[in-house]
């Protein structure tokens, strides 16, 4: 076993050891003032000096390496503005460099330079400064002639305001001011219709807002600048007017569930959910009820289910206590509660959709099933087919 003492000579031996490039080489330059000091020194022995130097740099340092050093020498010695130093780093590292690298260096070193010498360097400077000036002029053109980016958000707002804005301004702006407040558009099928996303939906909502907060301000007289721009629209045709406008909302609201619905949950789903679903048949959208189905990768391990028939009108409420929530085998929702799961056809689709795709499984039991169903109730099979729309799990 080594010893303490040994093994703290052995670690100091190691930080004294010197590397071949040094024994053969030598430590990086560095100059003594008055060593290289024009005048006072032959020049031959101030050349060896600089080679000497030199041929160090060249062996340890990359072109990289000298840039700084340029940079700072073309400013302090050869008598460039700050400016024109920010210009000259336009330049490649290569062109920066070359001829100035290793001389910058050495005279950071300490290396000392004649009258001619450092005005040569300057005229060198010059040169690569106009050098720099045409690449930074090139750099200018391209920057102009480049495509500006356009993000993401305004890409929307625009497709928006080309789409479904112009219909809202051409249809129901453009009825208002021809006293026709009984138009309508279907915010929903334009939507779908333009590929418009979920991210459309907030901009437009803007839009209306401002209109809807006008005409009420007018209706309910909270505003005398409302109340005067609205003075020439009766008071019956400015609550068509907010009719229309609450259509529109309603639309936005039933997109805005639909998207969520349709939108691929973050969550990590286990292969075998996918493996359950594919084949199973459903709808992915209906325009007349205005409903998108939720990812059917949603729908194992859950424990509630709500489906419904747009051709029969039939809603299904699937229940399960299965701790495994349910399975799906072909066409089939297995797992589910006979006893505990039901179905019924809807006399008002239009109220009872909402509410089960927005409240909790106590306010739809009390909402729906307790105050609002009055058909017969019924035991669902189980079955999904093309005429589905997968509403909601939970």
């Amino acid at each position: 076993m080594v010893s303490k003492r040994l093994e703290s000579i052995r670690k100091k031996g190691r930080r004294n050891r010197v590397s071949i490039e040094d024994q053969h080489l030598g430590a990086e330059p560095v100059f003594n003032p008055g060593e290289t000091t024009p005048g006072k020194v032959e020049d031959k022995v101030r050349l060896r000096l600089w080679t000497k130097g030199a041929h160090w740099y060249n062996y340890f340092y990359k072109t990289k390496d000298y840039v700084p050093y340029v940079i700072n020498f073309v400013e302090e010695v050869c008598g460039l503005t700050k400016e024109e130093a920010k210009t000259f780093k336009k330049l490649k590292d290569h062109q920066i460099t070359f001829p100035l690298g290793k001389s910058a260096r050495l005279f950071y070193r300490g290396y000392e330079y004649t009258k001619e010498e450092i005005e040569t360097f300057t005229k060198s400077a010059r040169e690569k400064l106009e050098d720099a000036k045409l690449v930074e002029e090139v750099l200018e053109e391209k920057k102009k002639d480049a495509p500006k980016v356009i993000s993401i958000a305004e890409r929307t707002r625009r497709k928006m305001m080309d789409t479904i804005y112009t219909e809202w301004d051409d249809t129901i702006v453009e009825g208002w001011l021809d006293n026709n407040y009984k138009a309508s558009i279907d915010v929903f099928a334009l939507f779908k219709k333009n590929n418009l996303k979920s991210n459309a939906i907030a901009p437009f909502r803007k839009i209306i807002d401002q209109y809807y907060q006008e005409v009420s301000d007018a209706l309910n007289k909270k505003c005398e600048q409302a109340v005067e721009g609205y003075s020439h629209i009766s008071t019956a045709n400015k609550k068509k007017m907010m009719k229309q406008m609450d259509n529109v909302y309603s639309d936005l609201d039933k997109l805005q569930i639909s998207f969520k619905a349709s939108k691929t949950p973050r969550a990590r789903k286990p292969k075998a959910s996918d493996a359950q679903v594919k084949n199973l048949k459903f709808k992915l959208e209906d325009m007349e009820y205005k409903l998108s189905s939720i990812n059917p990768i949603q729908i194992p391990g859950q424990e509630t289910l709500w489906v419904f028939n747009t051709k029969n009108r039939n809603l299904y409420e699937y229940v399960t206590n299965s701790t495994k929530g349910f399975e799906v085998g072909g066409t089939t929702i297995k797992n589910f509660d006979e006893k505990l799961s039901k179905c019924t056809k809807l006399r008002k689709p239009d109220v009872i959709l909402p509410l089960i795709l927005t409240k909790t499984s106590k306010q739809i039991a009390k909402q729906v099933w307790k105050d609002q169903i009055t058909t017969k109730v019924n035991s669902p099979n189980g079955r999904i087919n093309s005429d589905c729309i997968l509403l909601r799990t939970l």
